[in-house]
């Protein structure tokens, strides 16, 4: 899996977006200007990457594919937990303890637990994230939602070119994560939809059916050229709302 954290992001300058926000947060986020810093925006953004591992596992254990369901629980484990550790054990030791554990026993247990009692456990971590979004982003942030959306999209990319060549799947946790990291920036955008006023409706509402194509383009292996333009034309969209470009 290919992890883009905000200093390694080449196309994503976290400093261009802090100082934009300002002018983004009049129309969007009643939340303090301070709540859109450039470490929460990541914060999140490693927070929806688990989700959208998560929900990969969920899927792998269902189809009886123990392989991959180990897989997608470990990469929260060894290559997404450093990046929200400090934020969350400074915050709350106890749910950043919690949550830890509670991922490897996930991991340990991958074979010992049929399918429905790994996704209640699963779902259980879920709200544990759902939890540590709130101690760090407590209310409703729009910006910064849409931001970490467009960045999840930017990885998903990644992900997808990694994972699927010819229209054939050639590495499968790389094609899953791309699906994951997908999943969670339609996510990200859906709960945004109601706090937006009419005027960035519009383009909301559009980019949603970005994705319907999106989802589909992804389910038939298309080309990564055809990946990009949709994930470009979704990212355009999240821009009209932000005014970030």
């Amino acid at each position: 899996m290919n992890i883009y954290s905000t200093t390694a992001r080449s196309n994503l300058t976290v400093v261009s977006y802090f100082a934009l926000l300002c002018v983004a947060f009049q129309y969007l986020s009643p939340d303090p200007v301070e709540a859109q810093s450039s470490n929460k925006i990541e914060y999140v953004y490693n927070i929806e990457m688990m989700k959208g591992h998560l929900e990969q596992a969920i899927a792998n254990k269902e189809n009886g594919n123990n392989s991959l369901t180990q897989a997608h629980i470990q990469h929260p484990i060894a290559e997404i937990y450093d990046f929200i550790e400090v934020q969350l054990g400074t915050a709350d030791s106890k749910l950043n303890s919690l949550l830890f554990t509670s991922l490897n026993n996930l991991s340990k247990n991958v074979e010992k637990l049929d399918a429905s009692q790994f996704k209640d456990d699963t779902e259980e971590v879920n709200q544990m994230l759902y939890n540590a979004t709130k101690l760090i982003v407590p209310e409703n942030n729009s910006t910064l939602n849409l931001i970490a959306a467009s960045w999840l999209l930017d990885t998903a990319e990644a992900e997808y070119e990694s994972g699927v060549t010819n229209g054939k799947v050639t590495y499968a946790v790389e094609y899953q994560d791309a699906l994951g990291f997908i999943s969670r920036a339609e996510s990200l955008l859906k709960e945004t939809l109601p706090v937006l006023n009419q005027t960035m409706s519009i383009p909301a509402d559009e980019a949603m059916r970005e994705f319907s194509q999106l989802n589909t383009k992804t389910q038939s292996m298309a080309d990564i050229n055809d990946i990009r333009t949709t994930t470009t034309e979704i990212k355009q969209k999240i821009s009209n709302i932000t005014g970030l470009y």
